[in-house]
């Protein structure tokens, strides 16, 4: 699948540990027929799945975004990205060297890597296979355990600036902050609680569109 920018706009990342009680393949469903436009794959932190598990349910995920022509795209795990034959696969910092998954990831796979400063960017601009940026967290999150502290909506409109490639905001976003994305240099918004504890997921998936059109 070849790298669109408005892959970005609305960008659902999950994985069993976001969920509480509900049922993942059927959520993501709903996203998708709600207007996502790509799914991450994040299974960790405080996942109870063994590797295997963790490969089936990405390989039922990944058929389901297959047949809407939604993006899949998997977390810090290029393996798992070959072995599914994933669309892309998205680094962070802290993960695997991003120059390490650049030789291992299959040709024509989606590259996305994390940054929270300027000088991140800088570094990711030397990397050609790089496709787009994912800064975050923008404002202070609980989604993830291991989170640095928010950069804000100044900082990312810096980074933004000197990249060479779109940016996707992450971290704490909701249903009222996702409007200022767009005019501090986001091309879109990627979200996990904003809609696993969404009690309306449709309302709030259009809502992310709405703040990207």
């Amino acid at each position: 699948m070849k790298f669109d920018p408005d892959m970005l706009k609305a960008y659902f990342v999950c994985g069993s540990q976001d969920l509480i009680g509900q049922d993942f393949e059927k959520l993501l469903e709903q996203c998708i027929e709600s207007g996502i436009t790509a799914f991450q794959y994040r299974d960790k932190g405080n996942s109870k799945l063994t590797d295997a598990q963790r490969l089936d349910l990405g390989r039922s995920l990944q058929e389901i975004c297959k047949a809407t022509h939604v993006p899949f795209i998997v977390d810090d795990d290029v393996q798992m990205a070959n072995a599914l034959n994933a669309d892309g696969v998205h680094v962070g910092q802290k993960d695997e060297r991003i120059t390490k998954v650049v030789q291992e990831a299959a040709p024509g796979m989606i590259i996305g890597l994390s940054c929270q400063t300027v000088e991140q960017v800088h570094q990711a601009n030397k990397i050609d296979r790089i496709d787009y940026i994912g800064a975050g967290p923008i404002f202070p999150t609980s989604s993830k355990n291991d989170a640095v502290a928010p950069m804000g909506l100044p900082l990312m409109k810096e980074m933004s600036q000197v990249s060479r490639v779109p940016f996707v905001a992450i971290g704490g976003i909701d249903d009222e902050n996702v409007y200022d994305l767009k005019p501090n240099g986001a091309v879109g918004a990627a979200f996990i609680s904003l809609v696993t504890k969404s009690n309306d997921v449709d309302r709030t998936i259009k809502n992310v569109l709405n703040a990207f059109a």
